[in-house]
């Protein structure tokens, strides 16, 4: 499984653009393979709604398909993701028509769900007192350029701490999703582009 998978294609873009897919892609953990049944156990869902949206993901390299095993006479297969994140290309961002914006808002959308139902989840067990955070700064003002350095430093500084903390043998740990979201507000009195 490679580190980034670079999506260059639209079909990519709107297979990852589902809300539901969203959820299907994040629901694999580390590098350990996993059939469509137990994707579907871990989300209480029916094999068959998975199966689709895992097939929609194979098809465009998002997923890949790892084994095969044979159980009680029916081929059983294992899938995992073709990376851990999923970047799209500067390049294809350069020549963006409605149809590609539309489905990349779609795709951001989604994401965004997704982060929202797993803090609101959170947010309503109590965890046993673990540690949940959101911090927000609002109303600050920039450059294309330097929110594009921003999301790099952010970016640097995370990847770089959680390196080592992939290892779920390592002593009393948790499971933690780390969103990081910028986005250009928009005023009625002046559009921003961003």
């Amino acid at each position: 499984m490679k580190d980034i998978l670079v999506m260059r294609d639209l079909e990519q873009i709107k297979a990852i653009s589902h809300p539901y897919r969203v959820e299907v892609f994040g629901a694999f953990e580390g590098d350990q393979p996993q059939s469509a049944k137990q994707i579907a156990e871990k989300l209480g869902e029916p094999h068959a709604k998975v199966n689709y949206h895992i097939k929609s993901l194979l098809k465009v390299g998002i997923l890949e398909l790892v084994d095969e095993k044979v159980k009680s006479g029916i081929i059983e297969k294992y899938y995992l993701p073709a990376a851990t994140k999923l970047v799209i290309d500067k390049s294809f961002m350069q020549n963006v028509d409605d149809d590609v914006l539309q489905s990349i808002n779609q795709a951001s959308i989604s994401i965004f769900e997704k982060i929202s139902a797993d803090f609101y989840k959170s947010a309503e067990k109590s965890n046993n007192g673990l540690p949940k955070f959101l911090d927000y700064h609002n109303d600050y003002y920039l450059t294309t350029e330097e929110s594009k350095e921003l999301i790099g430093k952010i970016n640097d500084l995370v990847k770089d701490y959680l390196t080592d903390k992939k290892d779920k043998t390592r002593e009393d740990t948790r499971t933690f999703s780390i969103a990081v979201i910028g986005i250009t507000k928009m005023s009625k009195n002046k559009q921003q582009r961003g």
